[in-house]
């Protein structure tokens, strides 16, 4: 699992030198010594970043009535476009105070705000109101190039184990997608706790990446967000329209075509190689009444999808069709899609959209905290931030069964127990935890306000709660009395 790269002390070495890059105009004093001349680029570059100091209040999916203490964080950030600092999302996500220091002028700390915020995409934008804070400081370039295989990157930021700015560097290892299908570049620059947000260069001197998360246990791998992905939502913090998420076909997984009893099952023409079969379509997704079950994917927007799943990227290398989709933006853009179906070709236009979850994922973006009591019996809705808090084997269960399962109608929660306040009103039932509600009074919930909607104009003398058993061995009875004893 790839971990954000803010968290618990660490330490950090400079290494002894650093790539070739372009000049650029210096704007102050530099914060990091550097003692070779063929690295006056870096050094420029840092005078346009600037660290982080962060006051956060996080949500607590646990117990959702009240919320964690204030904690203190750093981060990296640097100037783009003469007014905007851009940063990681994870950086000032549920943020109380954002104050930057840059590296340039006096060392004096400016109120920021957070101007847009992409969760999906890690990124976001802050802006300093106060005009001193901008005076005689450069904004980094970036480049619309992706780099390639084995070009030389230099990482700056503000990594824990010291005070001052620091330079790393390495090379590109691999240039892949995440679980999003979002386009994304692993590199073998050392990327730490504090390093979130800073950016990446290139040979040129012009940012390549934005240093955003690093591999677990693993030595030297590192993820950066390449400024196609970038640039894509800043277009976003500057038009007319907000950022709505990342782009989906709405049809999960495709089954990849390498079989030829399958080809031949689904109507494929021998000279054809290419395609992979529609396996499911969602009900809320971008290709609802659009494609079908079976459907073949030949291509999209004219470029030709591999019977593996992938399509050229350039030269050698070869991507997850996925990001043909995902490099378009949700909520605007609409994509050409040739299918075969039943042996026939057809082109479709489908109005991308993001993807909708049964389970919602992040925090602020589609999963928030809500609650209901009854009885001391507190429900909440499944979500995967409530499942990392929770981290037991009945969550874990919930979490498989539904992580990967689509939303099926709008306002659709899986409402779940998520433990018993003990109570002799509910006697007998301390033990219960971390169980899918199947319905109230032989009604199936809904979502969580359609159940206080249920608890409060109900007339019974007694309160019925049916769950489902994880292991699908039935469901269990909880029946309490409105007037408060078991």
């Amino acid at each position: 699992m790839a971990e954000s790269d803010s968290g618990p002390e660490e330490t950090t070495d400079v290494p002894e030198a650093t790539p070739r890059l372009a000049k650029r105009r210096r704007t102050g004093p530099i914060a990091v010594p550097v003692e070779l001349a063929d690295a006056r680029g870096v050094s420029a570059g840092t005078g346009s970043v600037c660290k982080l100091f962060v006051k956060r209040v996080r949500c607590n999916f646990a117990d959702p009535w009240r919320k964690h203490g204030q904690q203190s964080s750093t981060g990296t950030g640097f100037l783009v476009r003469g007014r905007w600092i851009v940063t990681n999302a994870h950086v000032v996500h549920r943020a109380v105070s954002v104050l930057v220091r840059a590296t340039t002028g006096p060392p004096v700390k400016y109120e920021a705000r957070v101007l847009s915020m992409g969760l999906p995409c890690d990124l976001a934008v802050l802006e300093v109101p106060d005009s001193r804070f901008w005076e005689g400081k450069d904004s980094l370039d970036l480049t619309g190039d992706l780099p390639r295989l084995d070009d030389s990157v230099t990482c700056i930021g503000f990594p824990m184990g010291g005070e001052n700015i620091c330079v790393t560097r390495g090379v590109v290892s691999r240039i892949d997608i995440n679980n999003d299908g979002l386009l994304r570049i692993q590199i073998d620059a050392a990327i730490n706790p504090g390093n979130s947000g800073g950016p990446v260069l290139g040979a040129q001197g012009c940012v390549v990446g934005v240093a955003a998360s690093y591999l677990k246990n693993s030595s030297n791998i590192g993820y950066i967000i390449p400024t196609a992905v970038l640039e894509q939502f800043l277009a976003c913090v500057d038009g007319p329209s907000p950022y709505l998420g990342i782009a989906s076909l709405g049809i999960g997984r495709v089954q990849t075509l390498e079989s030829p009893a399958l080809r031949r099952n689904l109507r494929l023409p021998d000279g054809f190689t290419g395609g992979v079969r529609v396996a499911a379509v969602w009900p809320l997704g971008s290709s609802a009444d659009k494609l079908r079950v079976d459907d073949v994917l030949v291509s999209i927007q004219g470029v030709e999808i591999g019977q593996d799943g992938t399509v050229p990227l350039r030269d050698n290398e070869r991507i997850h069709f996925m990001h043909q989709i995902t490099q378009h933006t949700a909520g605007r853009d609409s994509v050409s899609v040739r299918v075969r179906r039943s042996g026939v070709e057809d082109e479709l236009i489908i109005p991308l959209q993001p993807d909708r979850w049964l389970m919602p994922r992040i925090d602020g973006y589609d999963a928030a905290p809500e609650y209901v009591i009854v009885g001391g019996l507190v429900f909440v809705p499944l979500s995967w931030p409530w499942g990392e808090v929770r981290n037991d084997k009945k969550a874990t269960a919930l979490w498989t069964q539904m992580c990967y399962s689509p939303l099926p109608e709008v306002g659709r929660q899986v409402v779940v127990l998520s433990k018993v306040l003990a109570h002799s009103c509910n006697l007998g039932f301390h033990a219960l935890s971390s169980v899918a509600l199947h319905s109230f009074r032989g009604e199936p919930v809904k979502n969580l306000a359609h159940l206080a909607r249920a608890v409060a104009e109900c007339e019974a003398e007694e309160y019925v709660f049916e769950f489902s058993r994880t292991a699908g061995e039935g469901r269990d009875l909880v029946v309490l009395s409105q007037n408060g004893y078991g």
